[in-house]
């Protein structure tokens, strides 16, 4: 993996444990296949590699372990577990779910949502992209930062932690491969549509933000989803 050290203070002053950023890490690493199935994981390597000590690491993987991403194998040795093509489309099922009913309640308390916060995102975003590249562990840290605290702005603090806070639906694997594909300005649109107002817009927008996550032969999959959100229309 590649030595970094992530960051542990997001736009907003929230200031993630150690124990926090190796979970987000790994499990994101798991999901997007950049750590694929088969793999023996080593405590030391990945605390070498995040810059943090092996009790993060160890109880961010006690964690992985009891979602079932990770089993131990013989001689205690832990592997991740294969994440197949039919489980990936379920959660991205799931996320689309989940984003559009993040744009509708962004769209409801759209007054009382600091917006500012959430733009403050596209910097540490835009900063990964060019220090580190899109295919980096930095730029996939900041993305999940960023969606995170969409949905957090969301959700009440209870329904956030329950739903909203499913590090395993924001990949970046096949969406930062699309030709075009601009990361900062992508996501200022989708605030901006978020940030509108305008409740179809913005739920047009997280659905078309959603699909481009996913490789086209999924998107066909998809196809009567978007008609489900919005009686036909077309993202």
């Amino acid at each position: 993996m590649t030595d970094l050290s992530l960051p542990a203070q997001v736009p907003g002053g929230a200031v993630l444990s150690a124990r926090e950023r190796a979970y987000r890490y790994l499990r994101q690493a798991i999901m997007s296949g950049e750590i694929p199935a088969g793999t023996r994981i080593v405590e030391e390597r990945i605390a070498e590699s995040l810059s943090v000590s092996r009790t993060p690491v160890r109880e961010a993987l006690q964690r992985l372990g009891t979602e079932g991403l990770i089993v131990r194998i013989r001689r205690g040795h832990l592997e991740v577990v294969s994440v197949d093509d039919a489980e990936r489309s379920e959660l991205h099922m799931l996320r689309v779910a989940i984003d559009e009913v993040v744009a509708r309640l962004l769209t409801r308390k759209v007054s009382d949502i600091d917006w500012s916060k959430l733009y403050d995102h596209l910097v540490p975003l835009g900063d990964a992209a060019t220090v580190h590249g899109i295919h980096s562990p930095a730029y996939a840290m900041a993305h999940l930062d960023l969606h995170m605290a969409i949905n957090d702005a969301a959700f009440t603090r209870q329904a956030s932690l329950t739903i909203g806070r499913r590090t395993g639906l924001y990949p970046t694997d096949d969406y930062v491969q699309q030709e075009g594909y601009e990361p900062v300005e992508q996501h200022r649109q989708l605030l901006d549509a978020l940030s509108s107002g305008d409740e179809n817009q913005a739920v047009t927008a997280a659905f078309a933000h959603a699909m481009r996550g996913r490789p086209s032969s999924m998107r066909d999959d998809m196809s009567g989803v978007r008609r489900s959100f919005d009686g036909g229309t077309s993202a």
